[in-house]
């Protein structure tokens, strides 16, 4: 049974975010496994360093596959359809083998899955997974432009967010620029301390001409029509992750400060060392900063309102939409509020069901996402949900 809510929402991205004359992309999501070994053990994997499946689906399943599927759902089948146009999932082989399992490998969202370049280049000595779980990115986007035609543009997306327009329905200059970004955030935060004060691998130098005290960017999306500027920044990138061991146990500040601090730093530096940034060549999905606890517009400075969180509209304002869901800032709230993440499943849910059919009978091997299914099973939509009180379309920001 259809839920209106989720009708509303597949007609909202099916409806005039398409151009004329549409361009292939190549979109792509990284992940890695040893950051749940880390996250789940305290740093002690298995036996040989290996995940059995109970643990992956304990630190993987739910509302990120989900979303992560959902994601590439909506890519494949609404917003990217050109022929040439591809999904690619960039990935360990211990994690591919967990997807494989579940028969997601063969019957998934991606087009294809590599996991020859992240098994090379990322291992569990050579990377400090307590902190850098972004680490498979820059090595996924510097095989994915190895692999891709000159001409068609890259897209990275990270698989916690939802994008609801195509990239060249949301940047001014799609075809013009050389890469775009999130949005931009404030270095005034404790999280962006000085980036000379953050711990690097031995003998890794800052070139002279990266120039240090620029804005920081959110990397959820990255978008290259520049293919040395994506491999520049990403051998940068990897290069700072690499052998980069903290000698000390990281509290969460620190993590957040070695993450944030290579993760979403260094891309302004790399632009500005050829003169692209702050000018018409760079490019940002959202013209907003991010200055907790507000965003703002990046030219009035004024207070603005964008629910990341929300899937298909404003909590309070139901004709309002938004293009891009993405879950970073409240993660925490979204487990901790059961009600709401139930709501947020069964929507995501309903759309794989409605856009890849073929998936459900694979999505019923996870033990994780039962909850969401007996509620379809007992309940049918969204709205009889709603209406028992279930499920709750407001996050609760107190759980």
């Amino acid at each position: 049974m259809e839920s209106k809510r989720v009708k509303e929402l597949l007609t909202y991205i099916e409806e005039g975010q398409k151009p004329e004359k549409p361009a292939p992309v190549h979109t792509l999501n990284a992940l890695g496994s040893y950051p749940l070994a880390y996250r789940t053990f305290g740093g002690q994997a298995q036996g040989n360093g290996r995940l059995d499946d109970e643990t992956l689906e304990l630190a993987f399943g739910s509302h990120y596959l989900l979303t992560m599927l959902a994601s590439g759902a909506v890519i494949r089948q609404m917003l990217y359809c050109e022929k040439e146009s591809c999904h690619s999932l960039y990935c360990d082989d211990m994690l591919f083998g967990y997807l494989d399992r579940h028969g997601l490998a063969e019957h998934g969202v991606w087009d294809r899955i590599e996991t020859e370049d992240i098994c090379r280049n990322i291992t569990m000595d050579n990377v400090d997974h307590r902190i850098y779980y972004s680490a498979v990115k820059p090595y996924a986007l510097m095989a994915e432009a190895r692999d891709t035609k000159e001409k068609i543009p890259i897209l990275f997306v990270d698989t916690d967010l939802i994008l609801k327009r195509r990239h060249d329905a949301i940047l001014k200059n799609p075809t013009g620029i050389r890469a775009a970004f999130g949005h931009l955030e404030a270095v005034r935060m404790p999280c962006y301390p000085d980036f000379t004060e953050l711990h690097f691998p031995e003998g890794v130098q800052i070139p002279k001409n990266y120039p240090i005290n620029l804005p920081a960017v959110n990397t959820c999306l990255m978008y290259f029509n520049d293919r040395s500027l994506l491999t520049e920044w990403s051998v940068f990138f990897s290069r700072l992750f690499l052998h980069n061991h903290l000698p000390f146990s990281p509290d969460a500040d620190v993590i957040s400060r070695q993450l944030l601090g290579i993760d979403q730093r260094t891309f302004p530096m790399v632009a500005a060392s050829h003169g692209y940034w702050d000018t018409d060549q760079v490019e940002a999905f959202l013209n907003i900063i991010w200055d907790p606890p507000f965003f703002y517009d990046c030219k009035s400075k004024e207070q603005v309102e964008w629910h990341y969180y929300t899937l298909e509209h404003h909590p309070e304002c139901r004709n309002w939409h938004q293009d891009i869901m993405h879950t970073w800032i409240n993660k925490r709230n979204i487990e901790r509020d059961t009600a709401y993440r139930n709501y947020q499943g069964c929507m995501m849910l309903e759309m794989i069901q409605e856009l890849e059919p073929e998936l459900e009978k694979h999505l019923r091997t996870f033990k994780s996402l039962a909850p969401y299914l007996e509620l379809q099973k007992d309940y049918g939509t969204i709205e009889n949900m709603l209406r028992y009180g279930v499920v709750r379309d407001r996050l609760d920001k107190s759980c």
